[in-house]
């Protein structure tokens, strides 16, 4: 699956999974660094996993963000689950995605949440069946969602109707399909008081807080 190019400042769930910290044998001693693994997506089809190192933390969480936001990839969503079950493999690790019904929510662990969660992924199984290595599990997951296939890229590629593949009936629909645009998040502005608040407001702000108006003010402490 290619990659595919999101605004970063619409990549609003940054998600850092593991945080831990390495080192490394030189002469003359060790050199103590931080590693983090960090998934980040749109919650609209959009997802990117990304890893960093720094002898800082926030530097390694900021290096991971780059590294994900360069290797976004796009999600097949069908409604709020995917279109079909699909194992994904990194290593020794083994992660299996299966669609589910609306309600079910995201049945995952932490590492594999993350991915789906990101994504936008509402309602999913899953099942870790091999390695219970976060990094391994999570680009698993990620290799999993690669391997999604639309109904009519499938239907394209065989030269068939979209209604002639055997899938369920509630998939045929070609408008399900269609490519999803990141959200786009707009500030509302603060609706300007009337008048009569704000000629209120202004008289508040103008009155004397002395203690002889209105008595509730402290004396000056007398030395």
């Amino acid at each position: 699956m290619a990659r595919v190019q999101v605004d970063p400042e619409l990549l609003k769930i940054e998600k850092v999974v593991q945080l831990k910290p390495v080192s490394k044998t030189v002469k003359g001693g060790r050199k103590r660094r931080y590693s983090s693994l960090v998934v980040v997506g749109d919650g609209n089809g959009h997802v990117g996993v990304g890893m960093g190192k720094s002898a800082s933390v926030p530097d390694a969480i900021r290096k991971g963000v780059q590294s994900a936001q360069k290797h976004l990839i796009e999600v097949p969503i069908v409604n709020t689950t995917v279109p079909h079950m699909v194992v994904g493999r990194t290593g020794s690790a083994r992660v299996m995605l299966k669609p589910a019904s609306p309600g079910t929510g995201v049945i995952a662990g932490p590492a594999a949440r993350a991915v789906v969660e990101a994504a936008g992924i509402k309602d999913i199984l899953s099942k870790s069946l091999g390695s219970d290595n976060a990094i391994n599990n999570v680009y698993a997951t990620l290799e999993g969602l690669k391997q999604m296939q639309k109904a009519t890229d499938v239907a394209k590629r065989r030269n068939r109707n979209l209604n002639d593949l055997a899938i369920p009936a509630q998939l045929k629909e070609a408008s399900l399909y269609e490519p999803r645009q990141p959200e786009i998040t707009v500030d509302y502005q603060a609706e300007e008081k009337p008048d009569r608040f704000r000629q209120k407001s202004e008289g508040d702000r103008g009155r004397s807080r002395s203690p002889q108006g209105g008595g509730r003010g402290r004396s000056p402490r007398q030395r």
